[in-house]
């Protein structure tokens, strides 16, 4: 029979606390370059302890969908940020370092970490200039659809946030693809030698 008593939670609270990896978040809105970033850290990533996530992996619904499911955009992105984070700290445990890219409200990840236990983590903001960002979703990926007031607005707020909040940005206009996974190998090593 399993022992219930509170100083035997408390304890088994601190383990589950001690056993979730190090979260990186790359967070940035559509066309700035996260999914090819992760994509290459994988490719060139020698430690069998790192996952690589992206937040977008499954089936994303249409945008009135998600209204539809959780009463605005906000919401459901909110909803989706918590639902990443219970994921990865019940299912990657045994992981030193977990990278994941999408797009998130810098607030909504650190609610989520604080609610399941995550002291380990940073914020990076992926970003890029309009232009680019456009020819991009037009071009690369075709998807006129995004070109929007609304996504230019979407960036402009994730620059003032992550201002706000000291968050690093990489802008990915001005850097080859080289340089920008090697920035963010170097914070890797850095948040992880201070979580240890």
């Amino acid at each position: 029979m399993r022992d219930f008593t509170p100083s035997n939670l408390v304890k088994a609270a601190n383990i589950m606390l001690q056993n979730t990896p190090t979260i990186l978040f790359l967070s940035g809105a559509s066309g700035v370059g996260k999914t090819t970033i992760v994509a290459t850290l994988r490719e060139h990533n020698t430690n069998p302890s790192r996952v690589f996530l992206h937040a977008d992996s499954d089936d994303v619904p249409s945008f009135t969908e998600m209204i539809s499911q959780a009463g605005c955009l906000e919401r459901f992105q909110e909803i989706a940020t918590h639902k990443w984070i219970e994921k990865i700290t019940r299912e990657y445990q045994s992981t030193d370092t977990v990278i994941i890219e999408g797009q998130a409200r810098f607030n909504f990840i650190e609610d989520a970490c604080r609610k399941f236990g995550v002291t380990k983590y940073a914020i990076i903001l992926i970003d890029c200039d309009w232009e680019i960002m456009r020819d991009r979703l037009l071009n690369n990926r075709q998807q006129p659809e995004l070109v929007t007031h609304d996504m230019q607005n979407w960036v402009k707020f994730l620059r003032k946030q992550a201002r706000e909040k000291n968050i690093p940005i990489i802008n990915t206009s001005c850097l080859t693809l080289e340089e920008v996974v090697d920035i963010i190998q170097a914070k890797v090593l850095a948040i992880s030698a201070a979580a240890g």
